[in-house]
């Protein structure tokens, strides 16, 4: 038996049996069977972890832990953009830089092919010519002038081309070799700053939670009672230099009474707006 404590949760005993099973594609693999809940539901965890490598009640505080941590990173990801998975902005290349120009690339695969179409062309043309009376040779499918045009027209074919490859530079940049799409580079300096104000407005809103259990003791119902606060509409209002900001009051009594000295509590740490003007701010409930 493995005594289980939480955060949020009252703590609990789980009981669990190590045994071993076979699977088809690994063969005998180590699993902790455990027994939790009410209803004595049963669930096996499979490992190739040794005994001596991970015991088997840390095991099964890992996996009664584990949706505590998807919640989490659920609340990372949806609440705050936090992704725990790297990431970056994009930023476009003010300055693309060059590349081989692909219409040189593909003008000189066609030269290449033209030289050796010339080249068989000659071949053939020399067999014509050096061709004896009564010597017997695989016969031409083509007569000695339609390879002589065929030669004329290749060579014409490949001054076109020469004349093309002159005209082209041999580089340009990336985004006219592609079609107008640009290189992106990461910006690291814009992601840590982002990454700084959502990580500050994360553990702000976990203090703000550990300010709120001191009058509203329902641990496991305090992130969805803070949110109930801090997105409360209301009104603000200059008043002799003072910033007044007025919350709607809460219907439900447990919650108002909560939020109003949960403004006490922030008021006493004499907030001022982050402007020039730095103006202290004070919160109350209507």
């Amino acid at each position: 038996m493995v005594h289980v404590t939480y955060q949020i949760r009252d703590p609990e005993d789980i009981h669990y049996l190590e045994t071993q099973r076979s699977m088809s594609k690994y063969g005998k693999i180590r699993a902790v069977v455990i027994q939790s809940g009410s209803d004595k539901k049963r669930a096996a965890i499979y490992t190739n972890g040794t005994e001596e490598e991970i015991g088997a009640s840390r095991i099964v505080q890992l996996i009664c832990h584990r949706w505590g941590e998807e919640n989490a990173i659920k609340e990372l990801l949806h609440k705050h953009l936090i992704n725990y998975t790297p990431g970056y902005v994009n930023e476009e290349l003010e300055q693309q830089p060059l590349v081989d120009n692909p219409k040189v690339t593909e003008l000189k695969k066609k030269r290449a092919g033209l030289i050796s179409e010339l080249n068989r062309l000659k071949i053939e043309l020399a067999d014509h010519v050096l061709q004896q009376p009564g010597e017997k040779r695989k016969p031409s499918p083509r007569s000695q002038a339609e390879v002589l045009e065929s030669i004329a027209v290749t060579k014409s074919t490949l001054l076109l081309t020469d004349q093309q490859l002159d005209k082209l530079p041999p580089q340009i940049s990336f985004a006219e070799a592609h079609g107008g799409e640009k290189l992106l580079r990461h910006n690291y300096e814009k992601k840590r700053f982002l990454d700084a104000i959502k990580l500050f407005a994360y553990n702000l809103n976990a203090q703000m939670g550990r300010l709120l259990l001191s009058h509203y003791d329902r641990r496991k119902e305090i992130l969805p009672a803070l949110s109930m606060i801090v997105e409360r509409g209301g009104y603000v209002k200059l008043e002799r230099g003072r910033l007044r900001v007025t919350l709607r009051r809460f219907k439900d009594r447990e919650i108002d009474y909560a939020a109003r000295h949960l403004c006490e509590d922030l008021n006493r740490m004499q907030p001022v707006t982050q402007d020039r003007f730095h103006l202290p701010i004070y919160y109350q409930i209507q």
